[in-house]
């Protein structure tokens, strides 16, 4: 019977249902198949003899497939806007980080903080540097999960490290004679960081099992 569940569920989550809804409805089956076979026990039959009774009972695949695949409230909202879920999202969560880092330098400038701003500012360039690799990480994880087509986080992951090694993050302190500034520049990425983020990104694609 675990060859069943695990056939059900690689099926049910190809066809976009939803991760939550599908291991609930496996457990109901695992639950209704021991329970027949606890009933069958009872009646003489061995626990084996039981166990296949039990699993004969259930149903085949695809009339256990049926009653999921046939209800669209089961199916996952990233099945239903892969493009939103994948690559939007993903990017916008970057650009919001990116905001966030102005916005905390900015207000860093005016406390006690503000001689050390010149590293803050380092050390908010480089979180941003490597935000792209852990949010591609994170949604190859969510597309690996529901069992989606990597495309959609690849291309992801691709413009997520354009930008990141394209944006230049500089914080210049108050001279005597000119104001102190925090500048934010989008410019043509360097190849290395570029490669270097890209590659980071996919790294989770070589350890993704091999389908059976």
């Amino acid at each position: 019977m675990r060859d069943l569940l695990h056939d059900l569920r690689e099926n049910l989550l190809r066809a976009g249902l939803s991760p939550r809804h599908v291991e609930r409805y496996l457990r109901e089956l695992s639950d209704h198949r021991d329970d027949i076979a606890e009933h069958l026990q009872k009646t003489g039959l061995s626990p084996d003899a039981a166990q296949v009774q039990a699993e004969h009972r259930l149903g085949g695949r695809d009339a256990l497939l049926l009653p999921m695949l046939a209800n669209q409230r089961f199916r996952s909202r990233a099945a239903r806007w892969p493009a939103l879920f994948y690559l939007v999202v993903p990017l916008a969560l970057q650009a919001m980080l990116v905001i966030m880092a102005v916005l905390a330098l900015l207000l860093a400038a005016a406390t006690n903080l503000r001689p050390a701003i010149a590293e803050l500012g380092s050390g908010m360039a480089l979180l941003l540097l490597a935000s792209p690799v852990l949010i591609a990480w994170l949604t190859f994880l969510a597309a690996r999960r529901r069992r989606a087509s990597p495309r959609l986080p690849v291309l992801g992951a691709f413009i997520g490290a354009a930008l990141a090694s394209a944006l230049q993050l500089g914080v210049t302190l108050p001279a005597s004679d000119t104001p102190g500034q925090i500048g934010l520049t989008l410019g043509i990425p360097p190849l290395l960081p570029l490669l270097a983020l890209v590659l980071l990104s996919l790294v989770p694609l070589t350890l993704q099992p091999r389908p059976e």
